[in-house]
């Protein structure tokens, strides 16, 4: 085996690829649901969805924190041949048993409870997503940078279960050939991770140390069912006190929120690894540059964001889903303020956490969200609904943000300068009254949100090159590259 593992990767081509990873997970489940609903019955798609919702609890359970944990324990032996086969070997066999372990309860549940019985066909189907998982070690092609690989693994499986889906599921009876495909494109890519990775590792099976990760990934397990429980609180307390289409308004317009924060997170996950490996390697220089620039990059791309949606949503809900769901636009434009905050604590708090070896105080934040967010819904949701809901996810994402960047403070050290953001403010001023003018035009609406996001990147762009920005203009277009 070659040194392949110990290259360098490009930041750029790691967040074009790991975008485009990102984007597919986020279009097959809408693509496939679109075509599910109009040959498949709602009670059917329901059984379907409901089932994978079941197996996805104990994915996580199983999983211990090992997706999380295994990239920065990956990135920092990558240099070290013997000891990334070793903590590769560690990890792979903690989770084997863990996934054992919970796939066993996973069969005593479907056998106790008479509903799962009912549809046992469909749960042994989504039980094999449980199984393979033994087989799921994205976390190390995340640690060694691998997006090039993960990215077009992705496409290859993604497209074939497509296809599948298309030639197989014709009718209502087909439920079950939907619920086998819906696992074809997981279990590949698992499949293939396996197979490809002996070009990086090598399993061992003598001198390994487990006890040294325990510690470690209970405390991200703990982390896990606390972001579980802030995320699923708001839909299931707006179905408990609401009628269910408020549940309907706040779920279609924090999905599109949703979609806009993946795509953000993307640009900061990349540099996770490397960040990993120049902290293990002292080197703060670099470790604070790279920083520096992904915060900026964060309100560069963010903050024009956020703009746009407050001129946009109103016309995108419509167009997608019907005027009667125009109420989902207020909660995308609340909502949106988190495109800049919550990636900012993800990064300076939670990535900076885990890479310092200070995930063990990862729970106080996500903690602190769980129990503000369940009382906020509780408060909120009986008087405002689906805004309810939005204003508590807000607030509590805010606080998460905030408890998490005091956390992480004395880890790191920015170097914004202030001309730089003044720079990016006046931008966006003027991208704010740009749209803002062209707003008042009346004109089709789907050219209009064309015309709004298309003519109104060029201008924000172009008025940042004219400034001279910094990490725009030095990167893109003087050096034509990103050196981050």
């Amino acid at each position: 085996m070659g040194n392949e593992f110990m290259k360098e990767k490009s930041i750029l081509k790691n967040t074009i690829y790991y975008l485009i990873y990102n984007v597919l997970n986020l279009l097959f489940p809408l693509i496939s649901g679109i075509y599910a609903a109009r040959v498949l019955s709602p009670q059917n798609i329901g059984e379907v969805t409901y089932s994978q919702n079941i197996v996805q609890y104990f994915v996580i359970l199983a999983f211990l924190g090992i997706p999380t944990y295994g990239i920065r324990e990956i990135s920092n032996a990558r240099k070290n041949k013997e000891e990334l086969d070793k903590v590769f070997s560690e990890l792979f066999f903690i989770n084997f048993i863990s996934t054992l372990f919970f796939l066993g309860l996973y069969f005593i549940l479907i056998l106790s409870v008479e509903s799962f019985r009912n549809y046992s066909k469909l749960y042994l189907i989504m039980g094999m997503l449980l199984l393979f998982n033994i087989f799921n070690i994205n976390w190390l092609y995340e640690g060694l940078e691998e997006f090039k690989f993960i990215s077009l693994r992705n496409i290859v499986f993604k497209s074939i279960s497509l296809l599948l889906l298309v030639w197989f599921v014709k009718d209502d009876t087909d439920y079950l050939k939907f619920a086998v495909i819906m696992t074809v494109g997981t279990i590949g890519n698992y499949l293939i991770n396996i197979i490809y990775s002996r070009k990086y590792v090598s399993l061992k099976l003598k001198k390994l140390n487990f006890k040294r990760h325990l510690k470690s990934i209970l405390y991200l397990v703990s982390v896990n069912i606390a972001i579980e429980i802030y995320t699923l609180v708001d839909v299931s307390m707006l179905g408990f006190f609401c009628v269910k289409e408020i549940v309907a308004y706040y779920v279609y317009g924090s999905r599109i929120y949703k979609i806009l924060l993946q795509v953000m997170n993307t640009f900061t996950m990349v540099i996770v690894p490397r960040l990993s490996y120049l902290y293990s390697e002292n080197k703060k220089n670099e470790f604070n540059e790279i920083l520096t620039e992904a915060v900026k990059l964060i309100l560069l791309l963010g903050i024009p964001m956020i703009i746009g949606i407050q001129y946009t949503s109103n016309n995108i809900i419509t167009l997608i889903y019907g005027d009667k769901y125009i109420t989902s636009a207020a909660v995308i434009k609340l909502m949106s303020i988190l495109l800049v905050l919550t990636p900012i604590g993800y990064l300076l708090g939670s990535r900076i956490l885990l890479i310092t070896k200070n995930e063990k105080k990862m729970i106080i934040a996500v903690s602190l969200g769980a129990i503000s967010n369940t009382i906020g819904n509780f408060i909120l949701i009986r008087y405002y609904g689906e805004m309810g809901a939005a204003i508590s996810t807000t607030l509590s994402e805010i606080l998460v943000m905030l408890v998490y960047v005091y956390l992480g403070r004395k880890y790191y050290k920015l170097n914004l300068k202030f001309k730089e953001l003044i720079k990016i403010i006046f931008a966006n001023l003027v991208l704010f009254i740009f749209l803002k003018i062209l707003n008042e035009i009346e004109i089709i609406k789907i050219i209009k949100i064309i015309v709004q996001i298309s003519i109104g990147s060029m201008a924000y762009f172009l008025i940042l090159i004219l400034l001279k920005e910094e990490l725009i203009y030095k990167k893109y277009i003087k050096n034509r590259r990103l050196k981050l």
